[in-house]
């Protein structure tokens, strides 16, 4: 019987002589290493070239030039031998309709010159190499057999069965809107009373502590790599205290978008919880670009990134039906996928998620960061914050390609950093939020 699959997330590497580790690449780089004879290997998921500052040490894996001296030093001291090793690199692409802003900042070229200077540097010579290019990669480094493939994401996703049933009218997709439960009413008091400057922070917790369900993910999520704590968070009370305001809101309403959009690997997911890991890298994105310099408060541009794609939740049961067709279309033809759901369902996910946020009572902001985030010229009075889920939104999608299906229309972002004033290191720095998502 086959091990388990390990996904190896990016900004991490993972080590072993059995199962399946798998890595999806865009503009990150994949470094993969066997000692056949010792029968060890590991899968290093290079996110970014080099550090642009002092980094703590559970961020050194995310570089290039930090993370594979580590990788090498771990499989030495897991037994393998550096002269023995057979070495595979992957990545670095441009992605697909690269932009001036893409061609400009390069990062998947500079971190794949980087990984293969600091190899060399450490006598190590990569046996293969399929990097650079336009389209996403998919590297699985199988130990049960002792081998390594790359191949592109699109051929993981032509080898899945195809369902033939009926499409979904109009009405139906509106009932679905209709009976999709909203967000419980516990996550929106703790979000007002967070909102308030004189809140009592042990009321906030008094509220959450009534909620068995939130109270019980608010936990896992605290020990969990999402934030890294290097300590055991056991109570309510503790996160209150470690977190602060602002991160225990995000974490309040995390929660509850991973239990509402689930851990399917079909319809908009290509890979198990996909949907729900690429709203959370939009989202951490989205904090760290309002943290390096853009215009929008941090509270409102995660909320914003959180909620971006929540139409997808109403269209999700009907992508399933189709999801191998529809990626093959979209890759093939390039447009945006926005117009291609609208073409079989007569709606988009941005329209579908207005309807939602309409239904839910969200804030104006947020609903037009819904609506136009595939097309943030049409935003009007929140600009700004549209420009932002534009811009995490594009990223994320260049680096983290194998969470879902999505293709926006890549030639807004120049514009977009622009009106946010973001330049190529503050891109670059906020990348790291990128890092061990799942």
């Amino acid at each position: 019987m086959r091990s388990r699959t390990t996904i190896v997330a990016s900004g991490s590497m993972v080590l072993g002589s059995s199962g399946l580790m798998k890595a999806y690449l865009g503009s990150c780089v994949g470094v993969a290493a066997i000692d056949r004879r010792r029968h060890m290997g590991g899968l290093l998921h290079v996110l970014l070239p080099k550090p642009l500052c002092d980094v703590p040490e559970t961020q050194l894996s995310s570089y290039a030039t930090t993370g594979v001296p580590l990788f090498l030093k771990a499989l030495s001291e897991r037994g393998a031998s550096p002269d023995e090793l057979e070495t595979y690199v992957a990545g670095g692409a441009l992605g697909e309709s690269p932009t001036r802003e893409d061609l400009f900042m390069n990062i998947g070229g500079r971190t794949l010159e980087a990984a293969m200077e600091t190899l060399a540097d450490n006598g190590v010579h990569a046996r293969i190499l399929e990097a650079g290019g336009l389209a996403g990669l998919c590297m699985n480094l199988d130990m049960d057999r002792t081998t390594c493939t790359i191949e592109p994401i699109i051929d993981e996703i032509r080898s899945r069965p195809r369902k033939e049933t009926p499409l979904p009218t109009l009405a139906e997709i509106g009932r679905s809107i209709e009976n999709l439960r909203p967000i419980p009413q516990i996550a929106i008091r703790v979000s007002e009373m967070l909102s308030e400057d004189n809140t009592d922070i042990s009321t906030v917790a008094s509220e959450i502590k009534k909620d068995q369900v939130l109270s019980a993910d608010v936990l896992r999520l605290c020990n969990s790599p999402y934030l890294g704590i290097h300590r055991r968070v056991d109570s309510i009370d503790d996160a209150v205290t470690i977190l602060g305001t602002t991160t225990l809101l995000q974490l309040v309403m995390t929660a509850h978008i991973e239990r509402l959009v689930g851990c399917s690997e079909n319809g908009y997911s290509l890979m198990r919880g996909g949907l729900f890991f690429h709203s959370l890298a939009v989202a951490r994105l989205c904090d760290g670009l309002a943290r390096a310099g853009a215009p929008v408060p941090t509270r409102t541009a995660y909320t914003a990134g959180l909620l971006h794609d929540i139409g997808k939740v109403v269209l999700d049961q009907y992508m399933a039906r189709i999801q191998p067709l529809f990626y093959r279309v979209l890759k093939a033809h390039g447009e945006d996928s926005s117009a291609l759901e609208r073409s079989i369902f007569g709606i988009d996910h941005n329209l579908a998620g207005l309807h939602l946020s309409e239904a839910w009572g969200l804030p104006a902001s947020i609903r037009e960061a819904i609506l136009f985030h595939h097309d943030p010229a049409h935003a009007t009075a929140h600009e700004e914050l549209v420009h932002l889920v534009h811009v995490a939104d594009t990223l994320s999608l260049r680096f983290l390609p194998g969470l879902v299906i999505e293709n926006p229309d890549p030639r807004p972002i120049d514009e977009s950093m622009r009106i946010l004033g973001l330049g190529r290191d503050a891109v670059e720095g906020a990348l790291v939020a990128l890092r061990r998502l799942y």
